[in-house]
Formats: C-alpha cells, sequence, structure tokens
C-alpha cells in the first residue's frame, strides 16, 4: 500500500527520485518496479500506477462503451498521456515535458500515496491542495 507523503527534486532533464518506501511496495506487493504515469483527469497532478493497477483500470475502460463521451475523454485525456517508467539504478524515473508542464512542476516534486497508486505533484501546488482537502474535510463526519 503506497502511503505517506516525500518530497524529492527533479533534477534538469526531469528526473526524479521514487521514493525508496514506494519502491519497496512496487517489489513487495507488485515484484515488479515498472509503473504508469499519466495525467490525473480531476486534479493538476500526476497519477502513477503499478503495471497490475493499470492493466485493471485499462480493463474497466474497455468494459464500457465505445461511443461513451465520458471514456472518449477519459482515454484522451488519461490515456493517451500514459507513459511507461522503469527506475535507474538510483531509483529515478524520467517524467516527460507534456506531464511535467500538465502538472506544472518545475523543481519541488511531492509523492503522495494513494492506497493503490501514488500522486506526482508539484511542491506549492500540493501545498495548495492539501489546504483545500483539509479545509473540505474539516467538520466533517468521517465514518471510514
Amino acid at each position: 500500500m503506497f502511503q505517506g507523503e516525500h518530497t524529492n527534486n527533479m533534477d534538469g532533464k526531469g528526473r526524479v527520485n521514487i521514493p525508496a518506501s514506494f519502491r519497496d511496495v512496487l517489489q513487495k506487493s507488485y515484484a515488479q518496479a515498472s509503473i504508469t504515469i499519466a495525467r490525473d483527469p480531476q486534479t493538476p497532478c500526476l497519477r502513477a500506477y503499478p503495471l497490475q493497477e493499470w492493466k485493471r483500470l485499462l480493463a474497466r475502460v474497455s468494459a464500457r462503451p465505445s461511443n461513451d463521451r465520458i471514456v472518449q475523454a477519459f482515454k484522451r485525456t488519461v490515456i493517451s498521456s500514459a507513459q511507461e517508467c522503469c527506475p535507474d539504478k538510483q531509483g529515478r524515473v524520467l517524467i516527460s515535458q507534456t506531464l511535467r508542464g500538465y502538472a506544472g512542476i518545475v523543481k519541488s516534486t511531492v509523492f503522495a500515496g494513494s492506497v493503490d497508486t501514488f500522486e506526482i505533484w508539484d511542491g506549492s501546488a500540493w501545498a495548495a491542495q492539501l489546504a483545500s482537502s483539509l479545509a473540505l474535510l474539516q467538520n466533517q463526519d468521517l465514518d471510514f
């Protein structure tokens, strides 16, 4: 399970280290290091999927009618942006300029665990999103 927040800096070439704890989850729970990184359609961040979770998502999308406008929009937004990555020996992945641009990632990068996937944020955007999420959750009766 991916959990926790980790901050790393992206280098000038667009490479960033995946947190060691996330690499451990990939090896122990998924038996591989490879991930697919794609746009998150609802927030200005990237979502990283272990290959097994990515295939599960593709199966769910494929089961829906291909002429459904939401399915088409999802394919155009998420599937078209997908980039398969395998960390190098230092645990780094290269994030394409297109994906970095979408998420506004320049240097400071936050990895946020999200159970079976993880998010990749620009540091400033994460701080704003976290403040918004905390405000939303205040005074809510969370029963989970």
